[in-house]
C-alpha cells in the first residue's frame, strides 16, 4: 500500500527506537534498505546494520520534523507539517538513491574505464592518473562509500582536460549526476575524509577543488614534494565514514533547497 508517497505495511508500527531516539521501522524504509537489512541486497557494506539504523533515524528525523528548527524554536510550529512533508519526501529520495548506489554492480570497473581512454590523446597520462586516484580511493574505502563517490572522482577523464573546472549544475555533460556528485563533494566537509582524499590524490600530482555553483575539478600539485600523506586514525575511522555518509544523505536531500545563481560560477558559465 502507498500513502503520501511512501510504501508502508499496514501491520508495521510507525515508530521504533534506536539508541534512545525515535526512528522509522525497517518496514517503512525504501525497498532497497529493506533488502540491505535482510541481507538480500547485492552490497558489500562492512557494517550494514549500522547503515540501516542510520537510514531509519534519517528518515524519521526529516519525515516527522525531529530537527532543531522545530525542537528548539516555536516560531515555525505552524509550518511543521508542511516542512515535514517536503523534507520527508526529499529524505526518501536520498535513501532510494543511495540504497541503490551501494549495490555492487553500480561501482566502476576501473580497468574498463582505463581501457576506454584514448592512448593517442595528449592528456592520456593525466587521465591515467585520474583513474589511479579513483582506484586508490576504492582501495582505501571500498564498498563502504557509495558508487557515486568514485564516479565523481572519475569525472575528469570525460572532460576536455583533467584540470577543467566544471559547474556541475550548469554543465550539460554533468548536470544529470550533479545531485549525487555534489553530495559526495559536500560530504567531504567531514575534514578527515577530505584530508584522506586529498592526500591520495596528491600522491598522483593533483588535489581536488570544489566551490559554490558546484564548481568541480582538479588542480596540479606544483612539485612532487608538495604531496602529503594522511591516515585516518583506526579508532575514529568508522566514525568519520559514518559522518560522511550521514552528511552525503542530507546534502543530497537538501540539494533542491540550495540557492543557485550563475553569478557564483564566475567565468565558467557565459551570461546572456
Amino acid at each position: 500500500m502507498y500513502q503520501g508517497g511512501y510504501k508502508i505495511m499496514l501491520t508495521a508500527p510507525s515508530i521504533t527506537t534506536i539508541a534512545q531516539e525515535a526512528a522509522c521501522p525497517v518496514s517503512k524504509l525504501p525497498l532497497e534498505w529493506q533488502l540491505i537489512a535482510s541481507g538480500e541486497a547485492n552490497t558489500q557494506l562492512t557494517d550494514p546494520e549500522i547503515y540501516v539504523q542510520m537510514a531509519q533515524l534519517f528518515l524519521y528525523k526529516l519525515k516527522y520534523g525531529d530537527l532543531d528548527l522545530f525542537t528548539k524554536r516555536n516560531d515555525f510550529e505552524g509550518q511543521k507539517h508542511a516542512f515535514s512533508h517536503v523534507l520527508g519526501t526529499l529524505a526518501w529520495e536520498a535513501l532510494e538513491f543511495f540504497g541503490t548506489d551501494f549495490q555492487v554492480d553500480r561501482y566502476p570497473d576501473f580497468s574498463d574505464v582505463e581501457s576506454q581512454l584514448d592512448e593517442t590523446a595528449d592528456d592520456y597520462r593525466d587521465k591515467l592518473k585520474v583513474v589511479a586516484i579513483a582506484r586508490d580511493l576504492f582501495a582505501e574505502f571500498g564498498y563502504d562509500l557509495p558508487a557515486s563517490f568514485y564516479w565523481c572522482h572519475l569525472a575528469p577523464v570525460e572532460r576536455a582536460g583533467v584540470c577543467e573546472i566544471v559547474p556541475l549544475r550548469f554543465s550539460e555533460q554533468d548536470k544529470l549526476n550533479a545531485r549525487g556528485w555534489d553530495a559526495n563533494l559536500h560530504g567531504q566537509k567531514v575534514f578527515p575524509i577530505q584530508m584522506k582524499v586529498q592526500s591520495i590524490s596528491s600522491q598522483h600530482g593533483y588535489v581536488w577543488l570544489h566551490g559554490c555553483g558546484c564548481n568541480h575539478g582538479l588542480s596540479r600539485v606544483g612539485r612532487q614534494e608538495d604531496s602529503f600523506t594522511f591516515e585516518l586514525s583506526p579508532e575514529m575511522r568508522k566514525t568519520w565514514i559514518r559522518d560522511f555518509i550521514w552528511t552525503v544523505w542530507y546534502e543530497y536531500a537538501f540539494f533542491p533547497f540550495t540557492p543557485v545563481t550563475r553569478l557564483m560560477t564566475g567565468s565558467l558559465v557565459e551570461f546572456s
